[in-house]
């Protein structure tokens, strides 16, 4: 009898398991592909790509990002933006500025601010700064939007985030 009752409890624990999986997220994260050669997982690694597909609560990624995202010197997307600020407004007013890494990577854990959307953004770099022209109205991953190369970008998703034209001008 105790026999009987393990294997129902483990098919239980099996079949609960297979219930809860999201195959759409597994998917997403799959996606994703694997990790860049030589670059180990944490605040550098994969630059461009949507971090709220593993670091939304959903996982595999930990910890939560309220917003995250990478900044880019130009639309190209081929250059990071290093040691620039991406402030972020939401609608009560409360203001983050995150700092950009050496991959241009930013974020901010849902530990340190639940922020209230929509969202204002604006990148600063020096004396450059640049507005953000629309608003953000629910996901707080950038890449969802703007991808990492112009070439990428369709009518749903715009350049990656960046301070410059490639003419010098900047962003439309």
């Amino acid at each position: 009898m105790k026999a009987l009752f393990a294997i129902l409890l483990g098919m239980s624990v099996v079949a609960a398991a297979t219930l809860s999986c999201d195959p759409v997220h597994s998917d997403a994260v799959s996606d994703l592909g694997p990790e860049a050669n030589g670059v180990r997982t944490g605040p550098t690694h994969r630059p461009g790509q949507p971090c709220l597909v593993c670091h939304g609560g959903s996982g595999p990624g930990s910890p939560q990002w309220a917003v995250a995202g990478t900044g880019y010197l130009d639309e190209v997307g081929d250059s990071p933006l290093v040691g620039g600020t991406v402030t972020i407004t939401d609608s009560t007013g409360s203001e983050r500025a995150l700092g950009t890494n050496e991959a241009g990577n930013f974020y901010i854990s849902t530990d340190d601010w639940q922020p209230v959307y929509p969202l204002h953004v604006k990148l600063q770099s020096g004396d450059q700064t640049i507005q953000m022209t629309s608003r953000i109205n629910g996901d707080g991953s950038c890449a969802d939007c703007h991808l990492g190369h112009t070439g990428q970008a369709t009518s749903n998703q715009v350049p990656a985030v960046y301070l410059n034209s490639v003419d010098g001008g900047a962003p439309p």
